[in-house]
């Protein structure tokens, strides 16, 4: 899903730093979108992102992370200028896991198995230039992002077999 994100909204340096990784499936991603008492207003999202010189710093929780315990990156929706309309606010971000400041804990099911996780962010950072799309316009990479993931589920089901043919 990032990788469709990063290709319509990424700056050229985030094209060449990330998508290599994406394609070869060597850099595993996480997506912190859901938050704890949200339920489906996403807009209503409460990890804050603050800029300090050339790095945000990251404090809240995301939880049904899926696979965020294998993750490198997350891409992550934070709340950026709490003082405009709730949708003006975010941010998209790509943010490392493995650093300190950043806590993954499964969420074990009934069967046993924790492939969701409650990410946990303590002053985790990511580089300024880490923000997809532009500081603010989060809710907009958001939206892509989510139909990219819609799009991949129909596409999934419905796309026919190609059959070489003479031309």
């Amino acid at each position: 899903l990032v990788g469709p994100t990063i290709l319509q909204w990424g700056t050229e340096e985030q094209k060449k730093e990330f998508l290599p990784g994406i394609l070869s499936g060597t850099t595993r991603w996480c997506q912190g979108f859901s938050e704890p008492n949200s339920g489906s207003d996403l807009a209503s999202l409460k990890t804050t992102a603050v800029l300090d010189g050339d790095e945000w710093v990251i404090n809240g929780q995301k939880v049904w992370t899926t696979q965020g315990h294998h993750a490198d990156y997350c891409f992550l929706l934070t709340r950026t200028d709490p003082d405009v309309k709730k949708h003006a606010g975010i941010s998209y971000m790509l943010v490392p896991m493995r650093q300190e400041g950043v806590e993954v804990r499964g969420i074990v099911q009934p069967d046993g198995t924790a492939e969701f996780c409650e990410v946990f962010f303590d002053n985790a950072r990511c580089p300024k230039d880490a923000v997809v799309g532009g500081v603010n316009n989060g809710w907009k990479v958001a939206n892509d992002t989510l139909g990219f993931e819609r799009l991949g589920r129909v596409l999934q089901h419905q796309v026919p077999v190609l059959v070489d043919q003479d031309p």
